[in-house]
């Protein structure tokens, strides 16, 4: 059986994971794209300088997009119940190069927000939030002198489990079971 060398690392974000190319780029795409909400933008710029054209998106429930319209479109349907906001804090991660680009496989705590609901969960950070959801996550990168640092994502899929902040937002009346299809 076939063996490559992996960068593993457990923890977030820090020093270590910027020795790795490929692990830099996730952290600041991480905090730059996804936590700083740039998708909500929906604006192609900004999405092309940190994908590939013909990039994959797949969610925890196994929809599958492509392209920037469709994909910008599925990040906000996922995001945008969160209206205090969303923290990825990666635990563990393993990066391999792969094909002349590298593959992630890794688990993060996403810690998200209700706004104008009481907060009672702490990240290590100090921030407080509503609740957290642990999740898998796969990634495909690919060198691209036109992204940002030399890459890209051509790839992203999602094993979440949304259950702690539906089961919030349904609790405080955010969410009824109508907006859920259950009634």
């Amino acid at each position: 059986m076939p063996t490559a060398q992996a960068f593993v690392h457990d923890g977030n974000w820090d020093a270590e994971t910027d020795k790795n190319q490929a692990m830099k780029f996730m952290g600041n795409y991480t905090r730059n794209y996804v936590d700083n909400r740039d998708f909500m933008k929906a604006d192609a710029k900004i999405f092309d300088k940190w994908h590939t054209k013909d990039f994959v998106f797949q969610k925890s429930d196994g929809t599958r997009t492509s392209g920037a319209d469709d994909t910008t479109k599925a990040l906000q349907e996922v995001y945008a119940i969160f209206s205090g906001g969303h923290k990825h804090r990666p635990t563990s991660l393993a990066c391999w190069d792969e094909d002349g680009g590298w593959t992630m496989f890794g688990h993060a705590k996403v810690y998200v927000g209700f706004k104008g609901h009481d907060t009672t969960i702490t990240d290590d950070d100090g921030d407080k939030w509503n609740a957290v959801m642990e999740g898998g996550f796969r990634f495909w990168y690919v060198k691209d002198e036109s992204g940002v640092d030399g890459i890209k994502i051509k790839e992203t899929r999602i094993y979440a489990d949304p259950m702690p902040a539906i089961g919030y937002a349904l609790k405080n009346g955010i969410l009824s079971p109508k907006d859920l299809g259950l009634a």
